[in-house]
């Protein structure tokens, strides 16, 4: 599984911005809940690419929106789903009204695991914007499933899944990063089912990456290779909003 997603939302997320964090980040510069008018969805899904890990970590925040919060439901977490997508799955996040007659956490219809609500205010028009981080805090660099990094640091069992020089189908090394995850998001109205679709800049439709890297020796540089820019105006695999 992705490192780490226990930690706080607000150690994640809220300090992940800057110049040094931006390959982390996906953006959408929209979103809209109108109480009995419209909502917005979000899908994000695990393509199982060649150069993804099995498993990775996000957090998906409604910006500049308010939120019910309380001392146990600050507003970190309020405005934020935090969850795990594995290879080959899709996540639903649905951004709406607290009080949305339908979509709202006693409908058994919204309460699986592959499916979150961020629930707004109660009958208040919002409109802001969604940011999207990797709870892995190195997504230029490729890593093993054993010496993964998170938000205190490289896993324990650094360089474990790969003790031998010999390069095999186990010590493939894959990213950590959202240039590995396809989203999908729109502002749906309710009343006649139109809306329309959002853009998110930092997902794999802006990837350039160059493929996976083998072991090949022993040593902390076989196991930690980042990919930089080709020299042909190519980004490197993870730029994000670069």
């Amino acid at each position: 599984t992705a490192p780490h997603l226990g930690a706080g939302v607000g150690t994640k997320a809220s300090a992940t911005t800057g110049p040094g964090h931006n390959a982390r980040l996906a953006i959408a510069p929209y979103a809209q809940v109108v109480p009995s008018n419209s909502y917005t969805f979000i899908g994000v899904s695990h393509p199982s690419l060649a150069t993804a890990h099995t498993s990775i970590g996000l957090v998906i925040e409604a910006m500049d929106m308010t939120f019910t919060t309380s001392g146990t439901n600050p507003l970190e977490e309020a405005r934020a789903v935090i969850f795990t997508i594995d290879a080959g799955s899709t996540h639903r996040v649905f951004i709406v009204d607290e009080g949305h007659a339908t979509i709202n956490s006693s409908n058994a219809a919204f309460t699986g695991a592959n499916t979150h609500i961020i629930a707004t205010a109660t009958g208040a028009t919002q409109f802001g914007n969604i940011r999207v981080t990797t709870i892995g805090t190195h997504p230029n660099v490729t890593t093993h499933a054993g010496e993964r990094w998170g938000p205190r640091g490289r896993k324990a069992n650094y360089g474990r899944e790969c003790t031998t020089a010999t390069v095999t189908r186990s010590c493939i090394q894959r990213y950590d990063n959202l240039n590995q995850l396809a989203m999908w998001g729109v502002v749906y109205q309710e009343s006649n089912g139109a809306g329309f679709s959002l853009e998110f800049i930092g997902d794999m439709h802006d990837s350039s990456a160059a493929g996976v890297q083998p072991h090949t020796s022993y040593g902390k540089a076989a196991h930690s290779h980042a990919l930089n820019a080709d020299g042909m105006g190519h980004g490197g695999a993870g730029r994000g909003v670069n």
